[in-house]
């Protein structure tokens, strides 16, 4: 296949403004096509801006509250930053959408697509790392303080995070604005489509293939060991009458609440995660077995619906941080109830 002549690959990475410009290429009456429309005008802002708010929340119960002290606090802290990060792009897409002519201020479209890119990735990323730490504490945990301190861990957050800044800086010279029919949109430029074309590939594969094989094997493996430990020590605690609290073996059950919290997490990540990658898959599969069909031949009107619809869930993947958090910790729970308590009490002085 000759890469970038004759596809726009745009229509997968940035989806904010292509969306848009198919939406008003086709016949207005189509009610799928002013549902998608509708989702967008109004969900999108709505959606990103509470998203933004409570993961802002969620960011001070990390830094300000005892929560701090929960294992994984670090990641899910670094979490909440990116998808915070990727949300603000959002809204940043979603104004370029109704006033098309902010793709004419200068960087406007380079941050926005570069952002877009990082955050995607780091929020991938930091949940491996996450479930990788959990997946030694549970699975190794005579070793775990040998294998995983806390030093290997913010050097591995940190060689991750420059990993995704060095990575996507290409978006600066391949994506700005071009004038189209329909107005300014945010694209890939022409000259660097054949780049642009590789590198979906290759971001797809690090960004979603080898993140959800790695988090699926993770999730597996420590709802498996932790199964097989309840299951040994039941005899043992029944024999015994063991306080719910004391140290059973090598893991407390404290470990096992908070191992219960992050699994949750992060199988609500692939939850959402998965339909929107998995459609950027499928077209990409097409495109390489369809190379000398037309572009609207494989992105056509189905495809273009069902694409938009997955890409809502992967919006909300990025939204509801603070939700998941709020169901399934009660120990989250309280340090936010805490940490109202201490703001209100600070300003009725």
């Amino acid at each position: 296949m000759s890469y970038g002549d004759s596809y726009d690959y745009s229509a997968l990475d940035y989806p904010y403004n292509v969306s848009d410009y198919y939406l008003v290429s086709t016949n207005g009456t189509d009610h799928l096509y002013g549902l998608a429309h509708v989702v967008n005008l109004y969900l999108i802002p709505i959606i990103a801006n509470l998203g933004i708010v409570g993961n802002l929340c969620a960011f001070l119960v990390f830094l300000f509250s005892p929560f701090r002290y929960f294992p994984c606090s670090m990641y899910l802290a670094a979490l909440v930053i990116s998808d915070t990060g990727f949300l603000a792009a959002l809204l940043l897409s979603w104004m370029i959408s109704l006033k098309p002519e902010i793709t004419q201020t200068p960087g406007c479209c380079h941050i926005m697509v570069y952002v877009t890119y990082v955050c995607s990735f780091l929020s991938a990323w930091y949940v491996v790392l996450m479930m990788l730490e959990r997946y030694i504490v549970v699975c190794y945990p005579l070793r775990a303080p040998r294998i995983w301190t806390k030093l290997k861990a913010r050097i591995a957050l940190c060689s991750i995070t420059f990993i995704a800044i060095v990575m996507y800086l290409h978006s600066f010279v391949t994506t700005g604005s071009i004038e189209t029919p329909y107005g300014h949109i945010c694209t890939s430029l022409p000259s660097h489509l054949r780049f642009v074309a590789i590198f979906t590939y290759v971001d797809s594969v690090i960004t979603f293939v080898v993140p959800f094989i790695a988090i699926l094997f993770f999730n597996l493996r420590i709802i498996y060991t932790i199964h097989n430990f309840r299951r040994k020590h039941h005899l043992i605690q029944s024999t015994y009458n063991s306080n719910r609290h004391q140290v059973i073996g090598v893991l407390s059950q404290a470990q096992i609440r908070s191992t219960k919290m992050i699994v949750l997490v992060s199988s609500v990540f692939l939850l959402l995660y998965l339909p929107s990658y998995a459609m950027r898959i499928y077209i990409l599969i097409k495109i390489l077995v369809q190379d000398d069909q037309p572009f609207s031949d494989v992105y056509h009107r189905p495809t273009h619906i069902a694409q938009l619809t997955c890409q809502f869930l992967y919006y909300i993947n990025f939204a509801i941080d603070f939700l998941v958090y709020s169901l399934s910790s009660r120990n989250f729970r309280r340090n936010v109830t805490r940490l109202v308590r201490n703001v209100f009490k600070r300003q009725s002085m």
